[in-house]
């Protein structure tokens, strides 16, 4: 064949010309592009669908969580206003805030009672508000109380200033009336326990006479000092305004005041007799009996005596309402009543390894470092090293991981030793530091004790172990024969404990059986060795955390289904002991092992030796208008409409205390206290809701718990 170009050129044409790189790019170049372009094509194809398909489930994912979490949400909130407390739903009370501009005589509640059948009332606007010197105490020159009471009341003195001059005695002014649309307590009652119901207090009239709303440079705290404070002239700015006496306290030796005050009275108490300092003497012999102590015996009574313990610990900030209310105290009880009370604080060292007992002088060191200079006369010390030492026999053991023997669960062993070393008296008051009084002490006391004294046995137990709610009950009468229909079987006499010794000297009832006492004798005009300021209930099948907490009765220490041996238990250790009761508690301790919780141990003790236990209705106060029978149901919700047992307001059901005026969760306390003595809370109160209003007045009421404030 002869070279033929076209079909060279044809046989050559797809071929390379050459073997350079160039050529062989531009070979492949085209071929390359055609697979690479259908490559991107697939992937984007590949990229948008699994795009959209992750766009179309993140879409139904994101649907779903939100119906998940619209239905979680839903379900929290239904699950939080089922757990929601029902009370906090009821409408607040206003009208405790109402102030001075609105004294009336008479009263229109603002909210009465749900259920309630108590007439509203009428009302008499008070245009002319002036305030009155309070004064609770007994004519003590009287015929009537001269015949019945052994010696002769001496006033006693409350010293010299630094000028040198003498020191008046301070005066507590109060306001008959009160605030139109104030609630009345729903607990308790004034009336009951005589205390005046038609009075009300504004702060200056309460603690003005002892410091506060002047200056520390006349003597006073230096708080409150509104208005034109001049010497002489009123005291408290707008309606009310009061000239108060501005006592200069600066200087004052109230341990001084005190035992002056008792020695110049000696002839109106009795003298222990030297073995009342054995304890097993002082369990072998009544101290209530006169005949049992030295003395006149001319027919007429020695007045008893009372020391009140205030449980205070070394490093506590004393501030401005301490000191008032401590003077209040020692002023009110002590020195004006001529030495029926001495007030003493009860100062917890708590650190262990001081050796107070061992020196002399480190004891008063301590002492002067732990108190304020004015109260160093009437402090004494105590730590758990030392009590450790006292109940040496008892075995200790740990509850909910606290030991026995802390002040914890033991919190009356030194109440115990104070009156071991202090035959002098007849009754101990276990007071605290966080409780506040509206009102005068001396009232608030004597009424106590008279209304527990006139008490019968018959079915006290169960009175105790129950509100008493006016507006449910009726009267006390009518709660009283409510309570025994309700109790066939009642406490007569101490009840039986297996490793509890009776001793000779417990009470044993004059009957038999409680049938017997037709009308009511046994126990009437006996002063009560207990008195307690809750109801005194049954801890067992409650879901009361401590129920368990029982030492040395054969039952295992446990707060998982309790039990434990006959007990009662009253929250909030706020209680009057007698020295009989005490010394029980010291020899159950000491000598035979026996302890209970703090709350419990009291109670329990008398109880088991048979003494005289009485729960003091004094009034309680509520900042929501409860449904009558709901607030029953509540408080009284145990067996038989007991407060104690399965069923009690005390465990689970504790935060219903959150809205009243006394109980160790109740914040109630604390607000009222606050917008009583001037301070704005929750943007309502102070000086300019004041300047409307007027001061804050109230009823007599006791407050707890008040924490440590500058006013």
């Amino acid at each position: 064949m002869g070279w033929n170009p076209f079909t060279k050129v044809h046989l050559y044409s797809a071929l390379p010309l050459s073997n350079t790189t160039e050529s062989s790019e531009k070979w492949r170049s085209p071929r390359n592009g055609t697979v690479t372009s259908r490559l991107n094509r697939v992937v984007c194809k590949f990229v948008i669908i699994l795009t959209s398909v992750t766009i179309i489930i993140a879409g139904f994912s994101l649907i779903a969580i939100r119906h998940s979490t619209t239905r979680a949400v839903t379900e929290a909130k239904a699950k939080a206003a089922a757990e929601k407390p029902r009370w906090e739903d009821f409408t607040l009370l206003e009208g405790y805030y109402s102030g001075l501009g609105r004294l009336v005589r008479g009263n229109r509640l603002e909210c009465p009672p749900v259920g309630s059948t108590v007439a509203a009332g009428s009302v008499e606007a008070l245009e002319d508000v002036k305030s009155i010197v309070f004064n609770p105490y007994p004519d003590f020159k009287s015929k009537e109380y001269r015949s019945t009471w052994r010696g002769e009341y001496k006033e006693c003195s409350y010293g010299v200033d630094l000028s040198g001059k003498q020191r008046p005695r301070p005066e507590v002014r109060t306001f008959e009336g009160i605030p139109e649309g104030m609630p009345t307590a729903v607990f308790g009652s004034h009336a009951l326990l005589g205390l005046n119901n038609d009075l009300c207090f504004d702060r200056y009239g309460r603690y003005g006479t002892y410091g506060y709303g002047y200056s520390k440079g006349n003597g006073g705290l230096g708080v409150a000092e509104y208005g034109n404070n001049t010497a002489g002239n009123e005291t408290g700015w707008g309606r009310g305004s009061m000239l108060i006496k501005e006592i200069d306290w600066r200087g004052v030796d109230w341990g001084k005041l005190q035992r002056e005050c008792v020695g110049k009275n000696k002839d109106r108490f009795s003298t222990p007799d030297p073995e009342d300092l054995d304890p097993e003497g002082i369990l072998a012999e009544s101290t209530h009996s006169s005949s049992k102590r030295s003395g006149k015996s001319d027919g007429k009574k020695p007045r008893p005596r009372a020391a009140i313990l205030l449980r205070t610990w070394a490093g506590y900030e004393y501030k401005p309402s301490d000191m008032a209310s401590i003077r209040s105290l020692i002023s009110e009880l002590s020195i004006n009543s001529g030495g029926e009370f001495s007030v003493y604080l009860l100062v917890h060292v708590k650190n262990n390894e001081l050796p107070i007992w061992a020196s002399k002088k480190l004891y008063e060191k301590t002492l002067q470092e732990s108190v304020p200079e004015e109260f160093w006369g009437i402090a004494e010390l105590w730590s758990e090293s030392m009590m450790g030492v006292i109940y040496n026999n008892l075995k200790d053991n740990t509850f909910r991981g606290v030991q026995l023997k802390g002040v914890y669960r033991s919190s009356f062993f030194p109440v115990q030793d104070f009156a071991y070393r202090h035959p002098e008296f007849d009754f101990v008051w276990n007071w605290e530091m966080d409780v506040r009084y509206i009102g005068h002490f001396y009232e608030l006391f004597s009424g106590m004790d008279s209304w527990a004294a006139k008490q019968p046995r018959k079915h006290l137990w169960e009175r105790n172990e129950r509100y008493y709610i006016p507006s449910v009950h009726g009267s006390w009468a009518n709660f009283s024969s409510a309570v025994a229909a309700k109790s066939p079987k009642s406490v007569w006499g101490p009840v039986p404990v297996e490793n509890v010794t009776i001793f000779p000297t417990d009470p044993k009832p004059p009957f038999l059986t409680l049938e017997e006492d037709i009308q009511s004798t046994w126990g009437v005009d006996e002063p009560a060795d207990l008195i307690s300021l809750n109801p005194i209930f049954d801890p067992e099948g409650a879901t009361w955390v401590h129920s368990g907490d029982s030492t040395g009765y054969g039952f295992p220490i446990e707060d998982t289904s309790p039990k434990g041996p006959p007990r009662r238990t009253s929250i909030v250790a706020v209680d009057r002991l007698s020295r009989k009761l005490l010394m029980r508690m010291h020899a159950e301790n000491a000598l035979h092992g026996h302890a209970m919780c703090s709350e419990m141990w009291p109670p329990s003790v008398a109880l088991q030796h048979g003494l005289k236990a009485v729960f003091a209705p004094h009034p309680l106060f509520v900042d929501r208008a409860w449904p009558l029978k709901y607030l029953e149901r509540t408080f009284n919700g145990g067996p038989k409409g007991s407060a104690g047992g399965r069923g009690s307001v005390f465990g689970k059901g504790e935060h219903n205390f959150r809205g009243t005026s006394w109980y160790y969760n109740a914040q109630f306390a604390s607000k009222l206290w606050k917008r009583w003595v001037g301070v704005e809370v929750d943007g309502v109160g102070g000086e300019i809701f004041e300047s409307v209003q007027g001061r804050m007045c109230l009823r007599s009421m006791l407050l707890h718990p008040i924490k440590s404030m500058e006013v």
